[in-house]
């Protein structure tokens, strides 16, 4: 090689036509469950039907946010002309968004006000959090990084020339000097010949999603050095506050609130958001899945009672469908009407055998004719044919049942005491579990309404009749049947079916009948009176001279009028024993349905074992017992209180921790840890083992990620426990095997086993204890004054002790100083009650009240006043009695 030829040559960097290759996507891998059972029946009917309420969840999202993102979208845009800068200095524009207390879901609500600004107001957008801004300095920088880059991370597809790729900065040179100098260079063009092609100046938006989360003394220094760079810098501010606007005020003193321009914002509370999707997407008939009365409610009180998570509500929900599809075909009848005849042509003889054994099809058998259950039984094609027309009975009885609870909830919502609940998933609990016409609150809510104002009750009926018409709007579930006849006679088939869409539409005829009754009838209804001669005729021949008796009950016939009831009244009467009708007719409880397993979800075991409101006790549960969720017969334990070496890391070291108490020596952890996974190795082998070392340090990180534990400052000693006459400690024995033995914790067999071997005794040695709270003066001093003053008692002597010497001990304290003196402690005497035998003083209950308290001296039966007290009261009521006048008050006694 010539000396002129570099190692280098050849190799440059050409900007021209020159781009970076795109790096290669990995092909997305199918879901597992997609890959196991994308053929099966049921996963296909659950895939369809959750897809399908996972697009109306988003279209009800959208609805919902769109009207307040588009106001702050709106608020923000207005600042995005020069002008609004230039004529207020130093004010920087920011908006309040309240979120309410507990809500997780707001987070997703803060990605899409992101996503919105971006698309319509600005690209710069930077969201901050208070784990992010421990200091100003952080702060600024994390604002600033946002603000220049967060663009780049989302947009995939920007050019990657080096011409047009922005310099990345690093976080320690995110400032707000950089940040000026970046937004000058951008959208600030000073050139004549770059004036022409300068983008239009964009916002930058900066949004504090938890603002009661970040330090008042931060965001007062960084709302401060934000309005000193307003003038050139175009920032809005936007703040999460979650319980009210007074938290902003609490926050910014006045000299930093007068540099904000705040407009707030209300967002919709998360029970509100809750009662929309359930009664919109999930309690309508058209929902192909459906919760028993009993599986809702626990859903609901999870969400009310603990997380206040929407999101968290719609996955239980999910997991409950998913538990009711799982490998059952026959739950692909779970479906839209128009998709059942298709799914029962499917299924096989074993599907169809699985449905003989509801036990909601044994009713229904029952009440058929004996050809009809033989044909139910032998014939398959005959028995799909009922199958077929009793699941469209079923969705007929849905379609009446919501219409009915929805009607419901509409007239009894602003009734008093709200017996049956203000929102319609109250009601629909209710009405699901029992026949709720039967109950109690029902029928006061009737009475209710038997009361209600002319004006009240057309209002209510209105209500009810938008329900009905915005019911109606559907289709029709109802599908006609195929015309092949079937080999057996279907005539014989007793049913009932009368509900569906013509019930509905009967419903909203009576209601307009009796609207337009109510509203015409008069409120006034004619008297009836006797005649006034006759009223004169009884009172001339009936009255006996001297009688007021008769005379008293003569007026009152005369005053006494029969008032007959005015035709509004006798309207309502009418249709409150309609609605009593109606609602007996269609809110009966699904059980009573023939077939309703397929279609509602009713196994609460499983509910309640996974779906646990509070996270902590199911930790615990997980932690305690793995077998519970794990289902392995590896982690099964004879006992909770036993330990196994197949348990999880986690599992050993969280039940090693609680059985030591409240604080625990990390080294004797580790060797109690080694000790049951390695149990026939010697101490020093097994804790040294650098596996063992690295699997106990993860567990116990996992612990404290958890928040199970906590590292602490002080020493403890090592944990109490005695072996009484074990022999098999002096071997070579396992500790687990001595602690199954003597049901003693592993920890507590571990560390006296070490204490012999240290000490030749398993006895802990005794501590100093408790510190004297009396010195020898103090002791000297009580028992002086004790044998100064024999009736002197542990309280005076307390008291004295305080006053005298300033040492306050208890009364318990000064007790054992007389004992330990050999000095007796005086209890004053009780002396005997003395009383007569007054009646008050005889009583069965005065008597038992004083057996229990008091000693009552005997006192024998009409005896002579030997009290003394008895002839000061006779004294004293003399003296009263000759007052003339007598004494009016206590001032003049």
């Amino acid at each position: 090689m010539e000396s002129t030829v570099s190692v280098s040559k050849g190799v440059f960097l050409f900007s021209n036509g020159f781009k970076r290759a795109k790096h290669l996507k990995k092909k997305s891998k199918q879901p597992l469950f997609d890959s196991l059972f994308n053929k099966e029946p049921w996963y296909v009917t659950y895939k369809y039907n959750w897809n399908a309420i996972e697009i109306q969840l988003k279209e009800l999202h959208e609805k919902t946010y769109s009207v307040l993102l588009n106001d702050i979208v709106s608020y923000v845009k207005s600042f995005d002309q020069d002008h609004q800068y230039d004529s207020i200095e130093g004010i920087i524009p920011s908006a309040t968004l309240l979120t309410g207390v507990n809500q997780p879901d707001h987070a997703n609500q803060f990605l899409a006000l992101i996503h919105k600004i971006r698309e319509d107001v600005t690209p710069h957008v930077a969201m901050i959090s208070s784990q992010d801004a421990s200091t100003v300095k952080h702060l600024v920088e994390s604002a600033v990084s946002q603000l220049i880059h967060g663009q780049d991370y989302l947009d995939d597809s920007a050019d990657d020339s080096m011409t047009e790729q922005t310099i990345r900065l690093k976080k320690s040179q995110c400032t707000m000097r950089a940040l000026h100098n970046w937004y000058q260079s951008k959208y600030v063009s000073t050139s004549p010949k770059k004036l022409k092609h300068a983008a239009p100046k964009k916002t930058l938006v900066v949004i504090m999603p938890d603002f009661e989360s970040f330090s008042c003394n931060i965001l007062q220094d960084f709302v401060m050095i934000v309005s000193s760079y307003i003038t050139s810098l175009p920032i809005v501010l936007i703040f999460g506050v979650a319980t009210s606007v007074s938290a902003l005020h609490k926050s910014f003193p006045y000299h930093v609130s007068s540099k904000l321009l705040i407009k707030v914002f209300h967002s919709h509370p998360s029970h509100v958001y809750m009662n929309q999707v359930l009664e919109n997407i999930f309690l309508t008939h058209t929902s192909p899945f459906h919760l028993c009365g009993r599986a809702f409610e626990l859903l609901t009180d999870v969400f009310l009672f603990y997380d206040f998570s929407v999101t968290g509500l719609v996955q239980s929900i999910k997991y409950c469908m998913m538990e009711h599809y799982y490998g059952d075909n026959i739950k692909a009848l779970c479906c839209s009407p128009d998709k059942i005849e298709e799914t029962i042509s499917k299924l096989t003889s074993v599907d169809l055998e699985h449905i003989r054994q509801l036990l909601s099809f044994r009713p229904f058998l029952e009440i058929q004719e004996c050809e009809t259950k033989i044909g139910l039984f032998e014939d398959d094609n005959f028995f799909r044919e009922v199958l077929c027309k009793e699941m469209h009975k079923l969705h007929d009885y849905l379609y009446s049942f919501y219409l009915c609870v929805r009607l419901l909830s509409a007239l009894v919502k602003d009734l008093p005491k709200n017996l049956l609940g203000k929102t319609v998933r109250e009601i629909y609990a209710k009405c699901s579990i029992e026949h709720v016409t039967n109950t109690q609150p029902f029928k006061e809510c009737m009475q209710l309404l038997n009361f209600q104002s002319q004006v009240k009750m057309a209002d209510s009926i209105k209500n009810a009749l938008k329900e009905i018409n915005s019911v109606l709007q559907i289709v029709s579930p109802v599908k006609p049947l195929r015309s092949t006849p079937s080999k057996t006679n279907m005539n014989s088939i007793a049913v009932n079916n009368d509900l569906g869409q013509d019930f509905a539409k009967s419903i909203r005829i009576h209601f307009l009948t009796f609207l337009r009754q109510i509203e015409n009838a008069h409120n006034e209804a004619p008297v009836l009176a006797y005649a006034n001669h006759e009223r004169e005729n009884d009172l001339e021949t009936d009255i006996i001279p001297g009688n007021r008796y008769k005379l008293k009950e003569k007026l009152l016939k005369a005053t006494r009028v029969e008032k007959i009831q005015s035709e509004f009244e006798m309207v309502r009467s009418r249709f409150v024993s309609y609605l009593e009708e109606m609602f007996a007719k269609g809110l009966r409880p699904p059980r009573t349905q023939t077939f309703h397993e397929i279609l509602f979800f009713s196994d609460l075991s499983s509910v309640k074992k996974q779906i646990v409101g509070s996270p902590r006790g199911a930790l615990h549960l997980a932690l305690n017992n793995p077998v519970h969720y794990l289902q392995c017969s590896c982690c099964h334990l004879p006992s909770p209180e036993s330990i196994s070496e197949w348990l999880p890391d986690v599992s050993i070291a969280y039940k090693l921790h609680r059985e030591c108490g409240k604080h625990i020596n990390l080294y004797d952890w580790l060797q109690a840890f080694a000790a049951v996974l390695r149990p026939d190795e010697e101490d020093d082998e097994r804790y040294q083992d650098a596996g063992i070392q690295v699997r106990f340090t993860r567990a116990v990180a996992e612990l404290q990620f958890l928040g199970f534990i906590k590292s602490s400052k002080r020493k403890t000693d090592h944990p109490q426990g005695r072996l009484p006459g074990h022999s098999k400690c002096e071997e070579m024995v396992k500790p687990t095997v001595i602690s199954r033995d003597l049901r003693r914790p592993v920890l507590t067999i571990h560390c006296s086993i070490q204490r012999f071997r240290e000490t030749g005794t398993y006895v802990r040695s005794a501590g100093q204890g408790r510190k004297r709270r009396t010195s020898s003066r103090d002791d000297r001093f009580i028992r002086l004054r004790v044998r100064r003053y024999p009736r002197l008692s542990a309280v005076q002597a307390r008291h004295e002790l305080e006053a005298v010497r300033g040492v306050t001990v208890s009364e318990r304290t000064v007790r054992r100083r007389f004992e330990e003196a050999g000095l007796g402690l005086f209890v004053p005497a009780k002396a005997p009650r003395l009383e007569d035998n007054a009646r008050p003083h005889t009583a069965r209950v005065t008597q038992a009240y004083l057996d229990m308290n008091t000693t009552v001296m005997e006192w024998p039966a009409r005896s002579l006043d030997m009290n003394p007290i008895e002839h000061v009261w006779d004294l004293l009521k003399r003296k009263v009695k000759s007052r003339i006048p007598a004494p009016a008050n206590v001032g003049e006694l």
